[in-house]
């Protein structure tokens, strides 16, 4: 190497020093949002709503185990105390625990308000469209639900005193399953049998369509 060559020797040096620092800088940053990422997901929700689960979202009408269960409503009554009892409209019956879509509306509810109040994506554009449309909804679709409803109408006897109703011809499923897999996406649905028209009559006689 001749004594011409060594400017541009550190010339080159230094440019490879300033990109190397670059990189070093963009690396500390991106190690630093993760870090931030992973405290954020290793925080309890507040006020007790857990509703951190493999899909993100736990339904109250697929909870299985009563612990689950038991530590769901009891957050839930909290929250309708704490929160949305407070609002003028929002009264509800004496059976209201005995409606399960009930307790999946405002269990629905009470996971959006802290989901628009509280985490990283909490804004007040979101808590505004928990005030605007969905607060008001539940209370509009508990008002046709539970309308004119008591606990004493659950009563053995009574008018909401029944089992929930089943999926109309579920055992069908498995014939409409293979016939769709096969060619039914493109050919009429296979035709019913004699029982499963005796079954469908008896389902449209109790739903009053006969």
């Amino acid at each position: 190497m001749t004594d011409d060559d060594t400017p541009a020797r550190v010339e080159a040096l230094a440019r490879d020093l300033d990109r190397t620092t670059r990189r070093v800088a963009d690396l500390t940053t991106l190690l630093g949002q993760l870090a931030t990422d992973l405290t954020a997901l290793a925080e309890p929700t507040p006020d007790g709503a857990d509703t951190d689960t493999d899909g993100g979202v736990r339904a109250w009408l697929l909870v299985e185990d009563p612990d689950q269960a038991r530590t769901d409503l009891t957050d839930l009554v909290e929250w309708l105390h704490r929160v949305y009892l407070r609002y003028p409209d929002t009264a509800l019956p004496s059976c209201w625990l005995w409606h399960p879509t009930v307790v999946e509306e405002l269990w629905w509810l009470r996971n959006a308000h802290t989901d628009a109040y509280t985490g990283t994506d909490a804004s007040w554009t979101r808590a505004g469209d928990w005030h605007d449309r969905q607060r008001p909804g539940v209370v509009k679709r508990l008002r046709t639900t539970v309308a004119g409803c008591e606990l004493a109408l659950h009563a053995a006897g009574a008018e909401h005193a029944h089992s929930p109703t089943a999926a109309p011809l579920g055992d069908a499923a498995e014939q409409i399953a293979q016939a769709w897999t096969a060619d039914g996406r493109y050919q009429p649905p296979p035709e019913p049998t004699p029982v499963q028209l005796a079954e469908a009559d008896q389902h449209d006689r109790r739903r009053g369509h006969r």
